[in-house]
């Protein structure tokens, strides 16, 4: 039995993955226990994992206006990435119990610089894209952070580095719950092992609600954006009005952000707050989504093409991917009903989309997910 500590934040479609590894460790007879903001206390309990509480408030992400993107990454550079009181609490986990093995989120940069200057066998989970990290907007956006980045490397006694990839790429290991073959072909870095979508992970709300799922035609739609508040209430209300207008049934998941009695819905749809979506997409003949990359993992390893309309964030890459690949199609944001009713019955009419979605279900069912994780994390243990 080793004892791994797992160091996350509440970024909900992060947990994902993240949780999937932790049941499985837990299940392969280890000691795992997670350092997190407290809103994921219970979902930590649920996988049989302790929990250790951030000192940030759980509302730590508090945005008067969701869509202002400035003040969403000035947030997460000074609260998140490159935070100091995070780094303190990792530092003071560590000193409080034994610990073999660290497994820090992807985007806690601060907390990865006190896992390895701690001596641990050190991983990192990259919950999204691999090649964003390496050069790109996202890096851009970053940049800010290196400077402090680096001036607490040193206070650590650890080498500055040129790039945010450089601290990832000295980690014992990478894991990068994504596809090679979702992503341009950049190149991984030797400790980089791609176990694949976790697309067995537990789910991020306990309460699910009940759905009419029918069989037969007409085609089932699925309507789905973040799970996390980015201001999408406008922009779901169109997807739904354009259903309306689909030869199609629907079912549409709000997620916490969204009452789903306040979505105005045609007598084709069903909007409830949350079912799985593993029990919606064997029967789902479409997706449409933000583009977050646990729902276009989940509906591509169903293969079930999508309709991307990105809001920020990853998304536009993951969007960007989906059309390139052939798998579907992006639409911005601010798109008109009209716009969506014919991009969905493009989708739903193009038997190459499908076949592009299918083929790419049977690439991601060659990944392992959560037990290539555990595999690597195992490896990097020493017999005691």
């Amino acid at each position: 039995m080793a004892r791994y500590l797992i160091v996350t934040w509440d970024g909900a479609g992060n947990l994902v993955p993240t949780l999937g590894i932790a049941r499985n460790l837990v299940e392969g007879g280890h000691n795992v226990r997670i350092l997190g903001h407290g809103t994921i206390g219970g979902r930590a309990a649920e996988v049989g994992a302790r929990f250790t509480s951030l000192s940030q408030p759980d509302d730590w992400d508090h945005m008067d206006d969701p869509d202002d993107f400035a003040a969403e990454v000035e947030l997460l550079i000074d609260q998140l990435c490159f935070s100091t009181a995070i780094a303190s609490d990792v530092a003071a986990e560590l000193d409080r119990e034994p610990t073999d093995v660290v497994m820090v989120d992807c985007m806690l940069f601060s907390a990865l610089n006190v896992a390895q200057a701690s001596g641990l066998p050190t991983a990192t989970l990259f919950h999204l894209s691999y090649t964003i990290f390496r050069g790109g907007p996202l890096v851009e956006m970053f940049s800010p952070g290196l400077d402090r980045l680096n001036a607490q490397r040193t206070e650590l006694g650890l080498a500055p580095v040129a790039t945010l990839g450089d601290v990832h790429d000295a980690c014992d290991v990478a894991l990068v719950a994504l596809p090679t073959e979702f992503e341009p072909h950049a190149g991984d870095a030797p400790n980089v092992v791609r176990i694949g979508p976790v697309l067995d992970a537990p789910p991020l709300v306990s309460t699910t609600d009940e759905v009419d799922i029918k069989d037969g035609s007409p085609p089932a739609v699925l309507v789905s954006l973040s799970t996390s508040e980015q201001g999408q209430a406008g922009l779901l209300q169109r997807i739904v009005d354009a259903v309306a207008a689909l030869p199609a049934r629907a079912i549409v998941t709000t997620g916490p952000s969204i009452d789903p009695a306040t979505v105005r819905a045609g007598a084709n749809t069903q909007v409830v707050s949350y079912v799985p979506h593993a029990e919606l997409l064997p029967s789902t003949s479409l997706v449409i989504t933000h583009a977050g990359l646990g729902t276009v993992m989940a509906a591509l390893g169903h293969g079930v093409p999508l309709l991307c309309m990105p809001m920020g964030r990853d998304q536009f890459f993951n969007a960007e991917q989906v059309q390139t690949l052939g798998a579907g199609q992006m639409l911005m944001s601010d798109a008109e009903v009209s716009a969506i009713v014919d991009a969905a019955r493009a989708i739903l009419d193009d038997a190459s989309c499908r076949a592009v979605a299918k083929q790419m279900a049977i690439t991601i069912s060659g990944y392992g997910g959560a037990s290539d994780g555990v595999n690597a994390l195992e490896a990097l243990t020493v017999p005691r």
